[in-house]
């Protein structure tokens, strides 16, 4: 099989723990320490980039593999289950001795949340394990690596060597290796970012959107993506940003709302949109996922897309 899009990244069990008692004050979410805190919302699923991707694409009609790393554990086996039931392929997911990668959730009554999070098995993924040979995608999507360059370079070069298209959503880990990393762009065909990364990768880390968005488009990638949480998104194609506002829903909580709108912008490309029409979906998707616990819950299928995009 060929598939449309091969996803790398981590993969996570993520428990989901929402209470009252949490409180927000200022930057913090806090609670009692030493004391017992009552749980009124428990959803324990997966999570990590490469495998919320790989649903997101799978869900909108695209035939997805994922290339990230699990325990020999329960809750890796959980993780593999889970991604199988979703119909994306476990061809190329690797296993490795350390425990499957975790992370708690604390969530606030308002949908904001604090993480706790243990990489495990993720920080193992190895580039001598992926049988390269044997891909030969559409697409490749690349999301964090923990900051492994040398697996970026390997899918690079087997991307030029395969005409394979890559959409790239870096991590803090690899945004934080900036001079190593800006030669790697200008192999990408789409680069989503966060305002925060954008101007990071920009070196406008306090001027204007508009300084952001003008220097984001001479990183030397074809399309640009922008996203601003609850603001909204932009697009940068053609040395012009296009800016959508984000959807309005009643948020329950926001993990995954990035990975879902990456998933469906890049899947509105390799279905044929233009880049605008594309950033309609990517807002959908990402306005969806705000409205369940979780990363996956509320991502759409297909028709689902469609009725979003009409409303």
């Amino acid at each position: 099989m060929r598939f449309d899009v091969v996803c790398f990244g981590s993969a996570f069990v993520d428990v989901y723990l929402q209470s009252p008692e949490f409180k927000v004050v200022g930057p913090s979410l806090c609670e009692v320490y030493g004391g017992k805190i009552k749980v009124t919302e428990l959803v324990i699923t997966t999570g990590g980039g490469a495998t919320n991707t790989a649903v997101g694409f799978e869900r909108l009609g695209l035939q997805t593999a994922a290339v990230c790393c699990v325990g020999q554990d329960h809750w890796g086996l959980f993780v593999r289950q889970e991604l199988e039931k979703e119909g994306v392929s476990l061809l190329y997911t690797q296993q490795a001795e350390a425990p499957t990668s975790y992370s708690t959730i604390l969530v606030s009554q308002g949908g904001g949340r604090t993480a706790l999070v243990y990489r495990g098995a993720s920080n193992q993924l190895s580039w001598r394990k992926v049988a390269w040979v044997k891909l030969r995608p559409r697409w490749f999507y690349v999301s964090s690596l923990g900051g492994d360059l040398q697996l970026l370079t390997k899918i690079v070069r087997h991307a030029q060597s395969k005409k394979i298209q890559i959409a790239f959503n870096p991590g803090s880990q690899e945004i934080a290796n900036l001079n190593k990393l800006k030669p790697f762009l200008k192999h990408v065909a789409v680069l989503v970012v966060n305002r925060q990364e954008a101007a990071k990768l920009t070196n406008h880390l306090y001027k204007s959107r508009a300084d952001i968005f003008k220097d984001s488009a001479k990183l030397g990638v074809p399309v640009v993506v922008v996203t601003e949480g609850r603001q909204g998104a932009t697009v940068i194609y053609k040395r012009k940003p296009v800016s959508l506002p984000a959807l309005k829903v009643k948020t329950v909580e926001e993990t995954g709302a990035g990975d879902a709108f990456a998933s469906a912008f890049v899947a509105g490309l390799i279905q044929g949109l233009k880049p605008q029409e594309a950033l309609k979906m990517g807002l959908a998707n990402g306005a969806s996922v705000a409205t369940a616990f979780g990363p996956k819950a509320g991502l759409l299928f297909g028709p689902e897309m469609k009725q979003w995009l009409i409303k």
